[in-house]
């Protein structure tokens, strides 16, 4: 890595260690590096209601002025119990509100995790933690003005978690943060004590009119139910619209397949919905915080060409725009950029199982691929931080003190002589494995995302460099480059067709606050993943992790983290390359709401203002 860059990653990661950090619909939001902290320490995250002492913030219920920006996604659905990806997620958290969530603390300087349509956190009914009554306010509304109820949320719960519906986002709320009893024997019909579990059977129950109770099979804390409770699958729907879509034999609905089927509850409501092309939102003033928000109208663009973005930036057609390396040294010193570092490490997850290309079962050629990868140099092209491990050095070991996981005893084990990269360790493996499939030459294809000028880059430098190591007379690597969402379809259809692909791209924004949680992404129980690691032992230390008792013992849990991220880096199903740094363009009639990143916040584009608003 270059002085600048060296420079450039510790200023980020100084502003980062600032914020107490969690997941969420964050990937472009950034963070200005003017004078930065001389501590990498974070804020603790809060869970606390708001002082009662602020005046109000008088605010229009309708909001002033439009913040446009751009996307380079598709959308398709809006259903919060089967979104797969950010962008849907984002579409959610924008138009939902769950019982809580992370907001800005009192004084913008961290996170806050709060109530949002609950009434207050959650009460312990019992002394060994497994039973807790959610309490729902009296001022949460659906869009349409009806008030939010104990009944929205069993519906909705039910319907999450449905046999027949089979939603992707059932198997997540059933166990995650919190074990909520019978829930998941119920979504996945296995019996328990030799009988089937029935919805009744189900930790879930109303108590009354504005209160649910939740029953878990271990002992939970309160955080532990919030941060449960937060998430964008949470978000209740409205039970008369899910019904009436849902076809005869109940196995599906079309419920969020367009924005007259489907009920707002959260900041905004949608506008209109152009299929690829644009979807827009306008503040709705029956949210239960609706004083947080400015901004009268969200207009989301979806433009896959980052050149194209970047064009209708300069011409004020977006308010906002993220930069790739390469149109980053066109604003290197402009003062609108703004930077934040990646929630991910990208990585190239490896198709051990392709009939048509036995070698990549052989651990060796997958190592041979690891060591070969050059990520000094990648890094140094792309202004990034080289990662040869798989959790981000935004992830955090300890939310109370800031420590960033990567600093930790356990995260710093990993050898990081350089960056995994030996070339001629790399060639031994590979004539093994080669001596092994009894092959003279290897032809694997990697896919990637052509309308992502980094991933581009990446893909482009690896095609020149591995023939060069291994032989080009041995090694050939086909470059098969795919829009992202195609890219992303081919990746995941290894599950139903394993010849699909050999290697691809991918990276996961998940919860850095909890890396212990965060981790699920690459189990086996997660249905959404990448890659085709598997390993019983890496699944039974992420329980231990997240359900067992020693999960209290914060460096036994750490220790669980360590040996997880051990596991899937000694199987090379995945080969981790880089960490990005986000750089974002913001136009100067944007004010943002804070003078520092926050993480799941961001900047709080949503909190934003417009300087020309009328």
């Amino acid at each position: 890595m270059t002085m600048s860059t060296k420079r450039l990653f510790s200023l980020i990661l100084a502003v980062a260690m600032l914020a107490a950090i969690v997941a969420g619909c964050t990937n472009q939001n950034g963070a200005p590096i003017s004078s930065p902290p001389v501590e990498e320490t974070a804020a603790p995250v809060q869970s606390e209601q708001p002082t009662q002492s602020e005046e109000p913030q008088q605010v229009s219920a309708t909001g002033k002025g439009t913040l446009t920006f751009a996307r380079t996604e598709s959308i398709a659905t809006l259903n919060p119990h089967m979104y797969t990806s950010d962008i849907e997620s984002c579409c959610i958290e924008y138009t939902g509100a769950a019982l809580y969530g992370y907001f800005y603390n009192d004084d913008k300087s961290g996170v806050s995790l709060r109530a949002c349509i609950a009434d207050g956190e959650p009460i312990k009914m019992n002394d060994n933690g497994t039973v807790w009554q959610i309490k729902i306010s009296p001022d949460a509304r659906w869009a349409n003005g009806e008030a939010i109820t104990a009944d929205d949320f069993m519906y909705s719960f039910k319907m999450l978690l449905d046999p027949k519906l089979v939603n992707g986002r059932g198997g997540a709320f059933a166990e995650d943060y919190i074990k909520i009893l019978n829930a998941k024997a119920y979504y996945t019909q296995t019996e328990v004590e030799g009988a089937v579990p029935t919805w009744e059977d189900v930790g879930i129950k109303k108590v009354d009119d504005m209160t649910i109770e939740i029953t878990t099979s271990i002992a939970q804390d309160a955080t532990e139910v919030m941060s449960h409770l937060a998430y964008a699958w949470t978000v209740p729907v409205y039970e008369e619209m899910y019904e009436s879509l849902m076809n005869s034999d109940r196995t599906a609905t079309t419920y969020g397949t367009d924005i007259d089927k489907v009920v707002c509850s959260g900041a905004f409501t949608y506008n209109a919905w152009e299929r690829d092309a644009e979807i827009s939102f306008k503040k709705n003033p029956e949210y239960i915080k609706q004083d947080m928000i400015q901004i009268e109208k969200l207009v989301m663009k979806i433009i896959p060409d980052r050149g194209t973005q970047l064009q209708m930036f300069e011409a004020g057609e977006l308010d906002y725009v993220e930069l790739n390396s390469s149109q980053f040294k066109d604003y290197e010193e402009d003062p609108r950029v703004l930077y934040s570092p990646s929630i991910y490490v990208k990585y190239m997850p490896v198709n051990v199982n392709n009939p048509d290309n036995p070698i990549l079962s052989d651990v060796n050629f997958r190592k041979a691929l690891f060591l070969a990868v050059d990520r000094e140099s990648i890094a140094k092209l792309l202004n990034a931080k080289p990662a040869n491990y798989l959790i981000s050095s935004r992830f955090l070991a300890d939310v109370t003190t800031g420590e960033s996981y990567r600093n930790s005893k356990q995260g710093s084990a990993i050898p990081d002589d350089h960056n995994g990269y030996d070339p001629e360790q790399a060639v031994a493996l590979f004539e093994q494995a080669l001596a092994a499939a009894g092959q003279d030459k290897v032809t694997i294809t990697l896919t990637y995302r052509n309308d992502d000028a980094d991933m581009t880059a990446i893909a482009e430098t690896l095609q020149s460099s591995w023939p060069a190591i291994f032989g080009a007379d041995r090694f050939e690597l086909v470059l098969n480059g795919l829009p992202t969402s195609q890219s992303n379809d081919q990746i995941r259809a290894a599950k139903t067709d394993p010849t699909s692909f050999d290697l691809g791209f991918a990276g996961w924004s998940t919860n850095e606050l909890a890396p212990w949680n965060g981790l699920k992404v690459y189990g086996s129980a997660w249905a959404n993943r990448y890659d085709t690691f598997t390993s019983e032992r890496y699944d039974e230390l992420w329980t231990l992790a997240n359900s067992s008792e020693e999960r209290f013992d914060h460096e036994k849990r750490l220790g669980y983290v360590a040996e997880m991220e051990s596991i899937w880096l000694d199987n090379v199903s995945g080969i981790p390359v880089i960490e990005l740094i986000d750089k974002t363009l913001k136009a100067d009639r944007v004010q943002l709401a804070a003078d520092q990143w926050v993480n799941r916040v961001g900047f709080g584009w949503i909190y934003a203002s417009v300087t020309d608003a009328e």
